[in-house]
């Protein structure tokens, strides 16, 4: 049906797109009766994909996935690419235009409403933007300016799961998007203001493709690092800010998601949460790639942002060190070369650990903001870190949690 091929022609809505069509084609009284069937079956898949109608499902896909061209350095694909993308939008026009509740009903199946208002809008201001313009033009039958819409957007936002999401993540070699990111606040970060000013200086150089460093984050467990590099979406992501979290044991791909990432117009940040290798474990290698620069380069729009409990990444002791009786005359080469690797780090952000008079000031500050007043509440705090998890800003953070929770319960019972 299509010259170009696109990955969603596969998926649970297309395919019961495609059952009605063959019913609706099919002749006299067998014709009649699957096409009720089919109807149904494709409402429920708009429907269960989360979108309000045929023309915006349509032009979801089209963006979030890869698209299978190239698009040339003007923003434009190719001559023959474009002939072939035109006579392509001029189907999906059709399909997103056509009547096709009248059809039903006019085949005697009485229970045939229209198919647009499925679902609440799944997308936020930044994405109905995104998706409006080409979701109207399919809407409306309009093939040409479809093809328009679609090259501004590749043109202004690429394609695939960055052109839609903030939140992603890479996992068998594969980015997918976060349907629902943990959110985080920099706000909430009480007495980091050192550490959150030089970490929001490094993101704005990468968003602004200035010169920006790879980040390691380091502290002891609770202290906020994770807090702090989440919280850059909630500041940053409507100026083109991408968070990627990549685990540990996908760094094997890190080069082919350096690839994939180079020619998006979105900044992106690779976050690998609670890095640290183990001696004799060599996955710590492919971050040269990143840390030191390939062949090919550390791509202007990519930063690693990694946290740690430990300021050396790879763990050591003294049993590791090279004996000196040892044949291996390079041993300590070796030693050096793991031990140096949280060094090419180009900035390096110490998160200190909380102790009992920063631990009261966080919850105090997280009271303050959540309106939340207690008289004894630095006792209460106290007893509450020590029969938990000691002093630290995620104790501080389960802390006015747990506050709220009894909050609500007694609002509920009043």
């Amino acid at each position: 049906m299509t010259y170009l091929r696109f990955a969603f022609l596969d998926t649970a809505w297309w395919l019961a797109l495609a059952r009605l069509l063959d019913a609706l084609d099919r002749p006299g009284p067998e014709r009649a009766a699957g096409v009720g069937d089919a109807y149904r079956a494709l409402a429920g898949a708009i429907s269960a994909a989360r979108r309000p109608d045929l023309a915006t499902i349509i032009a979801a896909a089209l963006i979030d996935e890869p698209a299978p061209f190239q698009v040339g350095p003007d923003g434009a694909p190719s001559v023959g690419v474009l002939a072939l993308l035109d006579l392509d939008m001029r189907t999906f026009a059709g399909l997103a235009s056509r009547d096709y509740a009248s059809e039903v009903r006019a085949l005697g199946t009485t229970d045939a409403p229209d198919l647009r208002d499925l679902a609440f809008p799944a997308e936020d201001d930044e994405r109905r933007t995104v998706i409006g313009g080409l979701a109207t033009a399919l809407r409306l039958g309009a093939a040409r300016e479809a093809t328009e819409a679609l090259i501004a957007v590749l043109r202004g936002h690429g394609s695939g799961p960055a052109a839609l999401n903030h939140a992603l993540r890479y996992t068998g070699g594969r980015l997918t998007a976060v349907a629902a990111p943990h959110g985080a606040s920099l706000d909430d970060l009480v007495g980091l203001d050192d550490q959150l000013a030089r970490l929001s200086a490094n993101t704005e150089a990468l968003i602004a493709r200035r010169p920006s460093h790879n980040t390691l984050l380091y502290g002891p467990r609770g202290s906020g690092k994770s807090t702090a590099v989440r919280g850059l979406l909630e500041r940053y992501g409507r100026s083109g800010l991408r968070l990627v979290e990549l685990p540990v044991d996908e760094l094997h791909h890190l080069a082919h998601l350096l690839d994939e990432l180079r020619t998006l117009p979105q900044s992106f940040v690779l976050f690998v949460d609670d890095l640290g290798f183990e001696d004799g474990d060599s996955g710590y290698r492919p971050l040269r790639t990143l840390l030191e620069g390939g062949l090919s380069g550390r791509p202007p729009n990519v930063a690693l942002y990694a946290t740690s409990n430990r300021r050396h990444l790879v763990r050591e002791r003294f049993s590791d060190r090279p004996d000196p009786l040892d044949d291996d005359v390079h041993g300590w080469d070796t030693q050096h070369e793991k031990l140096a690797l949280a060094d090419r780090f180009g900035l390096t952000l110490t998160f200190p650990d909380a102790g009992q008079r920063r631990y009261l000031e966080l919850v105090t500050a997280l009271a303050g903001a959540r309106s939340l007043t207690i008289d004894d509440l630095e006792r209460r705090a106290i007893r509450f870190a020590e029969w938990g998890n000691g002093y630290s800003g995620r104790t501080a953070r389960q802390f006015i949690d747990t506050l709220l929770q009894d909050r609500g319960v007694a609002e509920e019972l009043r």
